[in-house]
């Protein structure tokens, strides 16, 4: 190296070093970065066509929020989401929002709680449930990193509608629960 620096056009000879036994390599540990959440796992009770699997489903789909949010990869999303679906459909635009905007958004991981999972409606074949989500607080940041949205953590109440087209699970609707009435 120093053959570069000192105007000599000869380099220095370097040494090989030659040895009888392989030694052992170490796989590097990879490095933790600041990529988001992560896609959560698909349940494997979402390949049943029943109430257990209709709850599987509303679960995985509604975890997937914050992933879409973050990572642009909205395939699966864009998959269960029925075309009539408005909170399917809004939350699809505001994804690509963040991504073609370059802006941000961070926090937002989701936990659901399924309250109630009703019977298949007979004649749509739709599987209402009740659940109760958990949503970490969210901030969004423009593409220059200033904060132009922050939503504190909140847990809501909702009614999530669930059917089946050709054999896959999909997000009819996601509403308010609906209030007792009596």
């Amino acid at each position: 190296m120093a053959a570069a620096c000192s105007g000599s056009t000869e380099p220095d000879p370097t040494p090989i070093e030659t040895s009888a036994e392989p030694s052992p390599t170490e796989t590097p540990e990879p490095s933790p970065t600041e990529t988001g959440p992560v896609k959560p796992e698909r349940p494997t009770a979402m390949d049943r066509d029943d109430a257990e699997g209709a709850a599987a489903a509303a679960e995985y789909f509604l975890e997937l929020y914050p992933y879409i949010m973050t990572s642009s990869d909205t395939a699966e999303w864009e998959a269960m989401s029925h075309q009539e679906c408005g909170y399917c459909s809004e939350s699809l635009a505001n994804a690509r929002w963040l991504s073609d905007s370059g802006s941000v958004f961070t926090g937002g991981e989701t936990t659901v709680e399924i309250l109630t999972s009703y019977a298949r409606d007979s004649q749509t074949g739709i599987f209402p449930l009740d659940v109760r989500t958990h949503q970490e607080p969210i901030e969004v940041s423009d593409a220059t990193g200033q904060s132009v949205e922050t939503v504190p953590r909140d847990t809501v109440e909702l009614r999530i509608e669930m059917g089946r087209n050709t054999g896959s699970w999909v997000v009819v609707e996601v509403a308010p629960m609906p209030k007792d009435e009596g």
